[in-house]
């Protein structure tokens, strides 16, 4: 578990028996809740850091109308022709030996070089809403409540029908995979056949305020669900669990810029990555907030005009990008120059 986050350890046990401080994020607006809908922004919805060329580090993103570029370093652009015609594509998975994009009405093609892209077989026409590689198998959610299975990214097969409710995302570590509805069902798997479930809002009826999932995120053996509560949706969070769910630790921010947070919202956080100890969230009109391991000494910037909703990053570059296709490369020094006033 990562040192230097400040953070409140929550289990069913401690919140019979103390009382729990819960700042919850906001959901994002392009929530795969709404996918069906089609009303995706235009712009880039997930990027991952892809590897090291000669013009230094290279990040794929993908976005609306079925774009997927690489971004280098140097702040350049490739555009990586795919045979999804103008789907929108919303997640991006890089594993050792492959890559895989997915998104809505079916689209889902892999690479094992990162050039030439084919599609995936066996897939439908559902929409995909999230992308997990665990225990050597390769894993998709939709929007339907199905997950779909697959040995070599190539060919897809249902393996189980888990909700009647979309799937919003899935994330896996090293010993279990999790899937979430926005309603804050969990689905949780140790061998992607057999699957417990459990409801967020129901364990914790009482002890804690109900609110709903918008987003799931795998960092490390973390897993980060992103939430909103029903009754305050303007104040933003993230907490994150290593066992499965049964504890939650929530990340806290008692200052902003060395003042109340509540000056600062509305705020939309729509994706977070660890940058060195530091949690770093990428949010609406262009900001990014730094988590640190001082909950008053966290830190939020401006630095694009656009919405930025997706987060990657290499050894010492992070890339943030978002609505009408804006993007930032940034290094460690960017970081630390920014003004926070």
């Amino acid at each position: 578990m990562r040192k230097g986050i400040y953070f409140f350890k929550v289990s069913l046990y401690i919140l019979m028996c103390s009382s729990l401080l819960i700042l919850v994020m906001v959901g994002c607006d392009d929530s795969t809740s709404t996918l069906n809908s089609l009303e995706l922004k235009s712009g880039y919805h997930d990027a991952e850091y892809e590897g090291i060329t000669d013009k230094g580090a290279t990040f794929l993103a993908c976005g609306t109308g079925g774009r997927l570029d690489r971004i280098f370093e140097d702040g350049t652009v490739e555009n990586i022709p795919l045979p999804v015609g103008d789907k929108a594509l919303t997640k991006i998975l890089i594993t050792e030996d492959l890559t895989l994009v997915a998104g809505e009405s079916g689209a889902l093609v892999y690479s094992r070089d990162g050039k030439d892209f084919k599609s995936s077989k066996g897939v439908g026409t559902e929409h995909l809403l999230g992308l997990a590689k665990f225990k050597g198998k390769y894993y998709a959610c939709t929007y339907s409540g199905e997950i779909l299975s697959s040995s070599d990214g190539a060919s897809w097969r249902v393996a189980k029908k888990l909700s009647d409710k979309p799937l919003i995302g899935i994330a896996a570590n090293s010993s279990f995979l999790m899937a979430i509805t926005e309603d804050t069902d969990i689905f949780k798997s140790e061998d992607g056949v057999d699957w417990d479930t459990k409801n967020y809002n129901t364990i914790y009826k009482g002890l804690a305020d109900p609110q709903s999932f918008q987003n799931i995120v795998n960092l490390g053996e973390n897993i980060y669900v992103l939430g909103q509560l029903y009754e305050n949706p303007i104040a933003p969070s993230v907490m994150f669990t290593s066992d499965g769910g049964d504890i939650w630790i929530y990340v806290n921010s008692l200052a902003l810029n060395n003042r109340p947070p509540e000056e600062f919202y509305p705020l939309t956080i729509y994706s977070v990555r660890f940058f060195g100890n530091e949690l770093l969230a990428a949010c609406d009109k262009g900001r990014l907030l730094t988590f640190t391991d001082c909950p008053s000494c966290n830190t939020i910037v401006q630095i694009s005009n656009v919405d930025l909703r997706c987060i990657a990053f290499s050894d010492d570059i992070v890339l943030v990008a978002g609505d009408d296709f804006g993007f930032s490369v940034l290094s460690a020094e960017d970081l630390r120059d920014f003004d926070t006033d």
